[in-house]
């Protein structure tokens, strides 16, 4: 496996990438972080909706949670771990268990984006619940600063997300008389902020007042999920 110091001197990925996270670890005092592996890193955390929050603090608390509601046991990076966050995106998770975070003894289990959500659904209240998860907006914090603000989630709505390249449909699903369109819901940051090792980080996600929509039966959960280039501890030497 190649090292961010290796990708740096092939010249891989424009050394962006791996430049971005070599140049924090020597600001924060860990320079050994370009000797690490370089790797995809996909993170994220689900909470569910009941009570109608207006904020989700994710990344805030895992301890008790596990696979299949987030992929961490701590919202901190190890000593040789590291993160460009690159991409972003929430999902709608439903299931027909009546218990919090009881996914696997679910019936039924449904998985949307939030635009592709609230465009599904038939009963006209529900519909309007759930698009108003389309206007969330997100704050990033490490260590407490601030490093993503404001960000809308109305960018990766599919008609104004750049990354459709002017497609107002990637693909379509047919199943008996109904058609499904399913956009491009995933965001592209311009500027991929850095999650360097041992710093506290939790996103903050706002949404306007809505219904809770498990007061129909049907538990909903919100995810968030980060995507982008990474550091894990090069293993060299072991294999």
């Amino acid at each position: 496996m190649n090292t961010l110091e290796e990708l740096e001197a092939r010249g891989r990925m424009g050394n962006r990438l791996s430049n971005r996270i070599a140049m924090v670890g020597r600001e924060t005092g860990n320079r050994g972080m370009s000797k690490q592996q370089g790797t995809t890193r996909t993170i994220y955390d689900t909470i569910p909706l009941t009570g109608s929050p207006n904020q989700f603090n994710f990344f805030e608390n895992l301890a008790n949670k596990g696979f299949p509601w987030t992929n961490l046991n701590r919202n901190s990076f190890t000593d040789a771990e590291a993160m460009n966050i690159q991409r972003a995106y929430l999902t709608i998770i439903e299931t027909s268990n009546d218990t919090d975070y009881a996914i696997l003894a679910a019936d039924t289990m449904a998985i949307f984006g939030v635009f592709q959500a609230g465009a599904t659904k038939a009963t006209p209240s529900t519909k309007t619940q759930l698009n108003k998860f389309s206007l969330a907006q997100a704050s990033i914090f490490v260590s407490g600063q601030q490093i993503l603000k404001n960000f809308t989630f109305l960018s990766a709505d599919p008609r104004f997300n750049y990354s459709n390249q002017g497609l107002a449909t990637l693909s379509q699903v047919t199943t008996g008389s109904t058609t499904t369109a399913y956009g491009l819901e995933v965001y592209n940051f311009a500027s991929p902020a850095v999650i360097p090792p041992n710093r506290e980080f939790i996103v903050s996600v706002q949404v306007p007042p809505y219904t809770d929509p498990s007061a129909t039966g049907t538990n909903v959960y919100l995810r968030l999920t980060l995507e982008g280039f990474g550091a894990i501890p090069s293993v060299e030497g072991t294999l």
